[in-house]
């Protein structure tokens, strides 16, 4: 009797395994089903939990008829896959950073082969195959970890990638801009010290200069390269040399024509204070005379009117195909050449535009565990050599070589590689520099710290340091202003230089889990943002509504149901205590590493809008971004337009980019260790289509009610 009780332990023993396995390996699958329903709904997390139990309790069964070992053999990859995705929880936890790729793989397989060699203890250890002995439980395990960690992810990426994945053949961003300027002859002062001109430093852009005699023009300077010697040209007048020959248009560039109807200096201190001159007799005929000879029948023409006189103006509308009358004091240009580059490559109506984005810019909070609040200038990445720009070849190599100006760059078979500042450096600079602006930091005023070098022979020697950059400086956000119907849709972006993502315990890009694309949402860089609605139809624009972008959604919310829930709670006005206009710009709350905007605070458990089983992170909005209080970052302004060209209508330069702000690091061409990086904003739905929306939400309840995608 006690023999064969001792046996049924033996077996039993066999069966169950070493209890502190069984333990870990049953904390390990818990962990898991955690990690799942972070990032999924309520009904998938209680199947998966369900499945689980019912697969464990399977483990411990004594079945050994043949389905019940294929059974086994599937359980165990399953057990094994939820047993890793808690691992993971683990790991991230403890280590709060991406392992290397290699080091993860490694861990996957190996984590995935016990667990599923301690699934399969009832599976015999050994099979006969023509007289020889085979480990057949060793076999399958191993079997079983290489096929889910490494087969699955390599069939996955084969089956969604193009055959042609590197297209042969790499484009330039459209930057190039041909400027054509014709004045009246008369000899000006010559241009002072030039303004800053950032359009035209970033733009390719050729200047020919010329000068109307009669209804015929002369050009004096054809295709030059130089803005100074394009404006100095301009002063000469008629004075100037004639140049051999009329200026040539290339193919791929933006072509404009600037007629200086009024004989108004190349460069202008103060436009907006310039005295308006009278019409002459006869001069809109003449002028479309003088067009036609400058060649701008198909070009975009625009006359240059010293006048605030509306009926003069209005004189002048279609005085030419393609073009229109602008007055000088209300396009407040400094030079001649930067008005004609802003009037061909932004919106006809970019000035008006612009100061209502200025006035409803949004207020951003991110939350105060985020890793990256700091939205960068991408002009300050450009000018600090942090940008290098990579030819693909292949999937695993390319050829990077560093970038100066944004119209160097190339579509197609590229990407960026970006030198990012680190997160703990940039959420220290975020807080130092809500300090400085607050007037809480008198280091701001104060010379840096100077370590003394060994063998200094005398304090004196040692130099005073440089005082610290203006507050800001290398941030700033991006609109641009679309018109549709009668509402304008002021859409805003902002780039962000990662998108750590830590619903599930940061699992799902962990060891072993990472599908490209699919199971992780991290990534390097992002580009976030919102939309607000301008009304036009009435006599003074108005804000009407505000779009927020949420992951693949954009939802809606009227102005009137923000701004009563906005102006009743205590804890928003303490958030933006001393921003002077709080009371009419949206609110903008970021959530942790994922960057979804939101219109209220949310600390707990968080969930999204349009799903709201799914999680989201916390965004408690306690960390404000420095550009709220202050209109100027640095010696620029905290908002810029969005790089555009063809009057507004097409995106160009590093907006029209269309490869990936980043790198991903992937081995065996399809196990990565995140997501592909984001594209421009030019490039994404959002702008091409910025008054579509995925939801709206009404009422006092704030109910959210889909709107079925057309697109």
């Amino acid at each position: 009797m006690e023999a064969a009780k001792r046996q049924r332990l033996k077996r039993a023993w066999r069966r169950v395994g070493p209890p502190a396995a069984s333990l870990v390996v049953l904390a390990l699958v818990g962990l898991g089903v955690y990690g799942v329903a972070e990032v999924t709904d309520t009904l998938i997390t209680i199947l998966a939990g369900i499945a689980a139990i019912g697969l464990l309790a399977l483990r411990f069964s004594h079945w050994r008829s043949l389905p019940a070992q294929i059974v086994r053999v599937l359980a165990a990859a399953y057990v094994s896959l939820l047993a890793l995705t808690g691992l993971d929880v683990i790991v991230n936890f403890v280590f709060d950073a991406r392992i290397e790729i290699w080091i993860g793989l490694i861990v996957a397989l190996i984590a995935f082969g016990l667990v599923s060699l301690w699934y399969l203890a009832e599976v015999p250890s050994t099979v006969k195959i023509r007289g020889h002995q085979l480990p057949l439980r060793l076999g399958l395990a191993v079997a079983i970890a290489v096929v889910c960690i490494l087969v699955v992810p390599l069939v996955y990426g084969l089956a969604s990638t193009s055959s042609s994945r590197v297209p042969s053949a790499t484009t330039p961003v459209a930057s190039k801009l041909d400027l054509r300027i014709v004045g009246d002859g008369q000899p000006l002062p010559a241009p002072p010290e030039l303004p800053q001109t950032p359009l035209l430093d970033e733009f390719d852009v050729t200047y020919s200069v010329g000068y109307a005699a009669g209804d015929r023009v002369h050009w004096t300077l054809v295709d030059g390269s130089d803005q100074e010697q394009a404006l100095r040209a301009i002063a000469a007048g008629s004075g100037a040399p004639t140049a051999p020959s009329a200026p040539a248009e290339r193919p791929d560039a933006d072509h404009v024509l600037l007629l200086l109807v009024d004989g108004t200096p190349p460069v202008v201190e103060d436009p907006a204070a310039l005295p308006d001159r009278p019409a002459q007799p006869g001069e809109v005929a003449r002028w479309r005379r003088i067009a036609r000879s400058a060649g701008g029948g198909g070009t975009g023409t625009y006359a240059l009117l010293q006048t605030s006189d509306r009926g003069r103006i209005e004189a002048w509308n279609g005085f030419v195909r393609n073009g229109e009358a602008v007055p000088e004091q209300a396009l407040a240009s400094q030079t001649a050449t930067d008005a004609g580059a802003r009037l061909e490559v932004s919106a006809p109506n970019s000035q008006a535009d612009f100061a209502l984005a200025m006035a409803y810019r949004p207020i951003l909070l991110f939350d105060k565990d985020e890793p990256v609040p700091w939205p960068l200038s991408v002009s300050g990445l450009f000018a600090a050599g942090d940008v290098s720009l990579c030819h693909d070849q292949g999937a695993l190599t390319s050829e990077c070589k560093k970038v100066e100006r944004p119209r160097e760059l190339e579509s197609g078979g590229t990407h960026l590689q970006l030198v990012r500042p680190s997160s703990a450096a940039l959420r220290r600079h975020a807080r130092e520099e809500l300090l400085r602006e607050e007037g809480e930091l008198e280091a701001a005023q104060a010379p840096l710290a100077r370590a003394v070098p060994e063998g200094t022979p005398a304090p004196s020697a040692v130099p005073e340091a440089t005082p610290l950059p203006p507050v800001g400086a290398g941030s700033a956000i991006y609109v641009n202003p679309v018109e549709v119907g009668r509402r304008l849709y002021l859409d805003y972006w902002w780039y962000l230089p990662d998108n750590p993502v830590k619903l599930g315990g940061g699992a799902l890009c962990g060891a072993g889990l990472v599908i490209a694309d699919v199971t992780c949402p991290s990534h390097e860089s992002d580009w976030e943002g919102m939309t607000v609605v301008v009304g036009l139809g009435g006599r003074v624009p108005r804000v009407v509504a505000v779009q927020y972008a949420q992951h693949a959604g954009v939802v809606r919310y009227g102005w009137g149901l923000l701004r009563r829930r906005w102006d009743s709670s205590p804890y928003l006005a303490k958030l933006t205590a001393g921003i002077a206009d709080a009371a009419t710009r949206p609110i903008a709350f970021s959530a942790a590493g994922t960057h979804a905007t939101y219109p209220t605070a949310c600390t707990g458990d968080c969930q999204q809008v349009e799903n709201s089983d799914l999680r989201e992170e916390a965004h408690d909005g306690k960390l404000a971004w420095v550009g709220d209080f202050t209109a100027a970052c640095g010696h620029a302004s905290c908002l810029q337009l969005l790089p555009t060209h063809d009057r507004g209508r097409r995106p160009a330069l590093w907006n029209a980019y269309d490869g990936t702000w980043g790198d991903r690091h992937c081995i065996l061409s399809y196990y990565c260790n995140s997501a592909s990086p984001p594209t421009a904003p030019g490039t994404q739905r959002r702008y091409r289509e910025p008054s579509r929306v995925t939801g709206v939400v009404t009422g006092t309840n704030w109910t959210f009610h889909p709107v079925e995608d057309e697109g």
